[in-house]
């Protein structure tokens, strides 16, 4: 049964009202020892904040960062070689993250009941709406690679992450955002719009399957929107769904609250509850394996460990077969690309524990433009105008995003959450 008490702000109230002889005695008396420990406690904010940045957010960004832009360099490389392969790319970072994550929630004395888990902080109905949601985005971003929807295409329709945050906030969430806010969101759309076309139309075109030469890629060119329609189609369905797993992740933390804990089961839940569908398409991930293994043999050039002992400087007998193994770059990269998704992955879930789905969305989209120029750079590619223009153009809308909101819009939020706080009040009673 629901609880009859009212809440602190009207206990307060109802207490000065019912209680006037009390106001001239001790009520003072407890309100100046308040506020002496208040004052003690806020001597340092500068002090607070810094460390806040340095403990949280500076491990965080270079996480997301890091991990995200490399991530994004051997997911081109592995595209670039077999664009079917992204379900193949998928089910590795979906097992690597399940297996790393594990031992932290394994408990032999739960039992089988309970398949050996440690409680949950959050139930596990919303874990499963979750993965449902996860799943379903990484499925049809990976279906999008099989309709020529290259890199820089995939990163224009998806920068647009903070515009459906906002659209399905406002129309279903019922969310309101200052025109600060819209305006930094316009900004980084347009300015990662502009950078990405622009690399785009600088170069040149690669063919992305075997039978397609450069001169046939340009022959498709002009009529292979029709092509791409159904690519961008599952691009906006999983922009989509998307900022509704935001919002649905906003609401799970608002109501159980944000950790580190619930930050680690984040990851091992949505991972390993995703691995029976993985499981169901064992025969043709493993054709795909073995297609890119063959690839690799063929036209690829290997890693050879003992190339990798002597840059380590690790000392090994020359009689380890160590010495004589190699990898096919193709198979490396598949497992690089696993391991920094890990990295890329535990530095968003660390960021939507400590912020809002629209700053994962903003902190994101500005992570896109930085892989993008990284690409560029380390590709020996020069820097075209248009791209140098959209850098500005983004980082001065993360800029403005970052400011704090004017005292008009923090009002307007205060009057709201106070009308949210009544409604709140009237239902518990």
């Amino acid at each position: 049964m629901a609880s009859t008490l009212p809440s602190p702000r009207y206990r307060a109230t109802n207490a000065t009202k019912d209680e006037p002889d009390k106001a001239n005695g001790s009520t003072l008396q407890n309100v100046s020892v308040e506020g002496k420990k208040q004052s003690t406690h806020t001597t340092s904010p500068s002090w607070g904040t810094a460390s806040s940045l340095a403990l949280i957010w500076a491990p965080t960004l270079v996480l997301i960062f890091g991990g995200c832009c490399s991530n994004v360099y051997t997911l081109e490389a592995l595209i670039q070689t077999s664009p079917s392969s992204g379900p193949l790319i998928t089910a590795f970072q979906f097992l690597l993250v399940a297996l790393a994550t594990l031992p932290k929630h394994f408990s032999f004395q739960r039992g089988l009941r309970n398949f050996y888990l440690k409680p949950r902080a959050i139930p596990l109905k919303k874990w499963l709406i979750y993965t449902a949601y996860f799943l379903s985005i990484n499925i049809l971003n990976n279906f999008a690679f099989n309709y020529r929807i290259s890199i820089p295409l995939h990163i224009i329709l998806r920068s647009a992450g903070p515009v459906t945050t906002m659209a399905i906030g406002r129309f279903w969430g019922g969310k309101r955002y200052p025109t600060q806010k819209i305006t930094a969101v316009a900004l980084l759309f347009v300015g990662v719009v502009l950078a990405a076309i622009s690399d785009a139309s600088n170069k040149p075109p690669h063919s992305h399957q075997d039978d397609l030469t450069e001169s046939s890629f340009k022959e498709i060119g002009p009529s292979s929107i029709s092509h791409q329609a159904p690519g961008f189609a599952l691009l906006a369905s999983a922009l989509v769904l998307s900022a509704c797993m935001g919002l649905f992740t906003d609401d799970m933390y608002s109501m159980h609250g944000r950790s580190n804990t619930i930050t680690a089961e984040t990851l091992f839940y949505s991972h390993t509850l995703s691995l029976p569908f993985f499981a169901a398409q064992v025969r043709p991930l493993a054709g795909e394996f073995y297609s890119i293994v063959a690839m690799s043999t063929r036209d690829q050039p290997t890693v050879k460990s003992e190339s990798l002992l002597k840059a380590w400087k690790i000392p090994l007998s020359p009689m380890s077969p160590l010495h004589h193994f190699s990898v096919p770059i193709p198979v490396a990269l598949l497992f690089l690309n696993a391991f920094t998704q890990l990295l890329c992955i535990v530095g968003v879930n660390r960021l939507s524990a400590q912020s809002s789905s629209l700053t994962v969305s903003i902190v994101l989209n500005i992570r896109k433009l930085a892989s993008l120029l990284l690409s560029i750079w380390l590709f020996g590619n020069r820097l075209p105008p248009g791209v140098v223009m959209g850098a500005v153009v983004v980082f001065v809308g993360g800029g403005l995003y970052a400011l704090p909101a004017s005292s008009g819009s923090r009002k307007a939020n205060a009057r709201l959450l106070d009308s949210k706080s009544l409604q709140t009040d009237k239902k518990v009673r």
